[in-house]
Order: structure tokens, then C-alpha cells, then sequence
């Protein structure tokens, strides 16, 4: 079943206490923007008190069967998948059956007092868009006003839940092209993403924006932000990480390109890990620095291992003690994937169990 909904343009705030800021029923219209939970202050992320806190957390499906263990491992942040071409069939049509979907795993969430990120996924895109040849470039304003309808329908429906703090745009932004990725390309993805981050915060002011450039790991130079006309308040850097740790930082002098290539320096495609701390910290390093010169804070997103990796426990570690070092927010990826989830039998599997004991201090 489908509905066509129009989106709120505008209206008064109502602020609402978060103690007494009840839970939107499924379907239940709107009441417009209110203070979420946590938001940022500089380059942390704080409660609505002002007080710091540090997001460690897991990634998840809004079709996922396991909604129920992510407070079983422990988690107080969650990364909710939300893909474009499932809410959004057809032109400015909206799946009533889907949003309902949403409208469970928000709410339930929200009642164990878990912040969630409405990632909002623009690939696949629906199959009604047609090519994405020069999705970015040549189709820019094009593609800008397809997405922007399910943005907006999202933002509206769940801005006034203490427990959503955010959204992430598009996730993984790529080319559409094959090629060697350029600071030209990073400005020309943050030109486009410039105006939904806009349109978020039009319609949502309290939120942030969660957003990567190319990738999930690239292009984050700073004039790239200011020549691409990308605004930075209320944004945070989302940094996918699953680096092998093999080969230095990982990155080229730029620190755009993985060198000597993607496959080379990824976990998902390394069976067995070899990789240093320090060679990690090498690469988490290069986000660290930036978003701290641009006074924003940064996120891993994603990170993950093979849980057929026999050396899973060292990668690991490494990671949790560069989290412990910097205090970095993150989610783990995955509960749902099949290579690197945390789920087996629909019971966590040993990497769970070791997150859960993380995250528990059991």
C-alpha cells in the first residue's frame, strides 16, 4: 500500500521537555522540530544537558530480524538503514507498509533511549530514476530533486523524536564513473549533498547531518568544503574504516586515493589480518586531524573484519584501543551482514559476543 504525502513547509517549533515528550504513534501526524537528546558542540558529540558523550553503536536494517538484540550487545547509538528505493516507489509516492516498518524500529529504539541515525541511502537508487551516468555532474539538479522528496518525507516524520538525532545523506557517495578520484570529484559530491544538507536543516534545525564524500573515506581536504559551498554546522564526518592496517596510512601524499588499491588495503578483502596499530592510526589519523581543524565531529560509521578471519581478535583490539584513545564515536557494521555481521543463528556470534563484552565491560 502506497500514500502520497506532502511535505511540511515550515510551521512553529514545539518545544517539548525530553522527559515528557511522548512517542509519535505509527502514522501519527508530525508535531514539528523539537531538541533531539544528544547533538554536537564542537568536535564531541553532547547530551541536551551539554554533557559529553561518546556514541559506540551498531549498524541496522529497517528489514532486519534482530532489532530486539542491539540493546543485548549494549549499544546507546544505532545506524538505521532507510533505502530511498524501498520508501519511494514511484515519484512523490511513499510506502505506507515501509514507513510503518520505520515507524517499529523507531520507536522502539527510542523507548531503550538508544540516539538512532536515520541513514538515509540513496543507492540502490529506485528503479523509476533511470541511468545514474553523471548522477553528480551533468544530472546534478536532476538527481537533487528526485532524492530530496524522501529526505524531506523522513525529516518530517521523525523531527520531533528526542531519540533520532540525525540523518545521513546518501551514504557512500561514488562517482558514477570509473576513475581515479580527485579533490575536483570531492568538490563536485559536496556541491551536491550541499543542498540537501540545507533542506535538512530548513525543515529540522535542531538535528545534524551526517555525511561522507566519496566513498565513505575520502575527500575530506578542507577547501573542498568551503569551494563546494557545503556549510558545517550541524554536520558531522561519517569515516567507513576497514582498512588491513598493511600498508602505512593507506592512503597516497593526498590522502585521497588507497594505495596501492582499494582491494590491497580492505579487510573484506583480506582473509587473514596482518595489520599494525599503528598503521591504523595512521589512517584514522588523517579524519581525526581534519575534522578538528574544520570543528566538526567525525564518526567511524562503519568498521568491521571477516568473521571467517582468524585473526579477527587483533584487528579488534587494535581498533577498540584507538576508540579508547581518541574517544571517537562509531558503529560496528553489521548486524545483518553475512561476512561481517555480529549475528549467527540468530544468536550473536563470537564477534557480538566480543562487542557485547565491549560495550558491557563483561
Amino acid at each position: 500500500m502506497v500514500n502520497r504525502v506532502l511535505r511540511r513547509a515550515g510551521g512553529v517549533a514545539v518545544l517539548l521537555a525530553l522527559g515528557g515528550a511522548a512517542l509519535l504513534p505509527a502514522g501519527a501526524a508530525a508535531q514539528g522540530p523539537t531538541p533531539p537528546a544528544v547533538t554536537t558542540a564542537g568536535v564531541k558529540f553532547v547530551t541536551s544537558a551539554g554533557v559529553p558523550i561518546v556514541l559506540r553503536g551498531v549498524n541496522i536494517s529497517d528489514h532486519s530480524r534482530y532489532m530486539t538484540q542491539v540493546p543485548q550487545v549494549g549499544a546507546n547509538f544505532v545506524r538505521l538503514r532507510v533505502l530511498w528505493s524501498q520508501v519511494e516507489p514511484a515519484p512523490g509516492v511513499f510506502d505506507t507498509a515501509e514507513l510503518a516498518r520505520l515507524d517499529t524500529f523507531v520507536q522502539y529504539f527510542s523507548a531503550q533511549h538508544i540516539a538512532i541515525e536515520l541513514d538515509l541511502r540513496g543507492l540502490p537508487v529506485p528503479s523509476w530514476y533511470g541511468s545514474t551516468v553523471g548522477f553528480f555532474r551533468s544530472q546534478a539538479e536532476r538527481s537533487q530533486a528526485a532524492y530530496e522528496p524522501f529526505v524531506a518525507e523522513i525529516v518530517n516524520r521523525y523531527d520531533s523524536y528526542p531519540w533520532v538525532i540525525g540523518y545521513g545523506i546518501f551514504n557512500e557517495p561514488h562517482p558514477f564513473a570509473p576513475g581515479v578520484g580527485t579533490h575536483g570529484i570531492d568538490q563536485t559530491i559536496l556541491s551536491w549533498q550541499a543542498p540537501i544538507r540545507n533542506e535538512v536543516l530548513s525543515i529540522d534545525p535542531y538535528r545534524v547531518v551526517f555525511f561522507s564524500v566519496r566513498g565513505g573515506n575520502y575527500g575530506i581536504a578542507q577547501a573542498n568544503f568551503k569551494l563546494a559551498g557545503f556549510g558545517l554546522s550541524h554536520t558531522v564526518l561519517d569515516w567507513h574504516d576497514f582498512y588491513n592496517g598493511q600498508h602505512g596510512s593507506g592512503f597516497d601524499a593526498a590522502n585521497d586515493n588507497w594505495v596501492p588499491n582499494w582491494i590491497a588495503t580492505h579487510n573484506q578483502m583480506t582473509p587473514t589480518y596482518a595489520g599494525t596499530q599503528l598503521n591504523q592510526w595512521l589512517n584514522l589519523d588523517i579524519p581525526w586531524k581534519r575534522t578538528h581543524l574544520l570543528g566538526i565531529p567525525m564518526i567511524v560509521g562503519e568498521w568491521g573484519v571477516l568473521n571467517s578471519d582468524p585473526n579477527k581478535s587483533v584487528y579488534d583490539a587494535q581498533m577498540a584501543a584507538l576508540f579508547a584513545k581518541t574517544g571517537v564515536s562509531w558503529a560496528r557494521w553489521d548486524m545483518d551482514n553475512q561476512h561481517l555481521g555480529l549475528i549467527q543463528g540468530g544468536s550473536l556470534n563470537s564477534e557480538g559476543l566480543w562487542l557485547q563484552g565491549l560495550l558491557t565491560g563483561s
